[in-house]
């Protein structure tokens, strides 16, 4: 039985989703966050079919600590390039889910946003895999409060680092890669919490219907990768056609005929025509 994606959001949800399980997420959550979380609440949200029109819908993660601070946690493995705001709307939306009319600002509790990301940042070029953001002053660096709080780990950069298997953090990610060798994976399960994640990714691993909703997930993922890629590479060719059509239409001006133009692209001098003609519409 092949080993499942661990990264494949399907798959991560059933792992570490699971209220009745949750000492996965708790193990997983201190070694991100650094914390010694001893008990969680996993809001229990059922995992159905996914439905056509809805199958890149979001599949988080939301828990809730004893003393009432709240964590949402997801991967992420497309660069659909809007990260950030959608990040600061999803913790916000998470931040005040509880609010309602009457109640006291201070009563607001701690949120905490983690996103595991299969794809570099460019807004974080300059940063480590796991980058935390709060809120502080711009120049002294002074934290205003503690009740933000947004954690990154690109996995693109954690994979070109030397790891460190002292390092709890780092254990777990290794886990989560999908091709790691069997003598890492090995020493990664000495920890005993990773154990039992393993045992648990091996027992979905071959359940017919997991592996029925995996599948479906992703080949919905790999879809969306290619019509983003078809997009880009769109993007792309308009903006050569854009500046070509500048080009010539300036040579043109300078007393060169469409047909002389023409040789100097990969175009002819009736495309070039229908080309500026639509440009000019």
């Amino acid at each position: 039985m092949n080993r499942l994606n661990p990264l494949n959001d399907f798959l991560f949800k059933k792992l570490f989703g699971d209220e009745n399980d949750n000492e996965l997420l708790i193990g997983l959550l201190n070694a991100i966050l650094k914390i010694d979380i001893v008990n969680i609440t996993i809001e229990n949200e059922k995992l159905n079919r996914f439905k056509k029109e809805e199958k890149l819908g979001v599949l988080d993660i939301k828990a809730k600590m004893t003393n009432g601070e709240k964590i949402n946690i997801e991967v992420q493995l497309l660069n659909q390039k809007n990260m950030i705001p959608r990040t600061l709307f999803y913790w916000s939306k998470l931040f005040v889910e509880d609010f309602e009319s009457g109640c006291l600002y201070r009563e607001l509790k701690k949120t905490v946003t983690i996103n595991i990301l299969g794809f570099k940042l460019e807004e974080l070029r300059n940063e480590s895999f796991h980058s935390t953001y709060k809120i502080g002053e711009a120049r002294s660096k002074n934290n205003l409060t503690d009740l933000l709080e947004i954690h990154f780990i690109e996995f693109p950069k954690f994979e070109e680092i030397t790891y460190d298997l002292n390092n709890p953090l780092h254990c777990w990610l290794l886990f989560l890669k999908e091709d790691l060798p069997e003598s890492i994976l090995k020493e990664v399960l000495m920890m005993d919490v990773i154990s039992k994640a393993e045992e648990k990714l091996t027992m979905l691993s071959a359940d017919p219907e997991t592996r029925k909703e995996y599948e479906r997930r992703a080949r919905a993922l790999s879809d969306e990768r290619s019509r983003l890629e078809d997009a880009r590479e769109s993007g792309i060719e308009k903006g050569i056609e854009k500046g070509i059509l500048s080009v010539i239409k300036g040579l043109i001006l300078k007393g060169m005929t469409l047909d002389e133009a023409a040789k100097l692209t990969p175009y002819s001098a009736e495309e070039l025509s229908r080309m500026i003609n639509e440009v000019e519409k």
